[in-house]
């Protein structure tokens, strides 16, 4: 996660598009807003273990969100400025499932950007990212079976 800003000063060409730089200020929200989310989710988790694990992957959500602020700022260099929108669930079960597929969602996101880019450092990030997401789905979804 830790980076040597001289080494890796320059970012690739292929990543500097509005598009591209649209979508890592989205993924910055969208990493804050599963910080707060996780948080919320492991007070709500009916046992300790449950409690552990989604505050690990709520570790990782962190990890990405310093990833893509710090990414951002190499691309405009200007921190990124974004509001969340805290996510609401009525159970625990109800938010396991909305966790579920909010991070098939971003693994699919991170993963088709990561594509589009030949950058080795943002690439880097994006892979990181994208191999948690599915691992997170998979852990909710394990969750999710288990509290049956």
């Amino acid at each position: 996660m830790f980076y040597d800003d001289q080494q890796y000063r320059q970012i690739g060409q292929g990543s500097t598009s509005s598009t591209f730089t649209s979508a890592v200020l989205d993924a910055v929200k969208g990493e804050a807003t599963a910080v707060d989310f996780y948080g919320r989710l492991a007070e709500a988790a009916p046992n300790e273990q449950m409690k552990a694990d989604i505050l690990r992957i709520r570790q990782d959500e962190h990890d990405h969100f310093q990833l893509f602020s710090w990414l951002y700022v190499q691309l405009t260099g200007n921190q990124p400025v974004y509001q969340i929108t805290p996510v609401q669930f009525q159970s625990f079960s109800e938010g396991l499932r909305i966790a579920y597929r909010d991070e098939l969602e971003d693994y699919e996101t991170y993963r088709n950007l990561y594509l589009t880019q030949s950058d080795p450092t943002v690439r880097n990030i994006l892979l990181r990212a994208f191999s948690d997401e599915i691992k997170h789905a998979i852990r909710f979804g394990f969750m999710t079976t288990n509290l049956a």
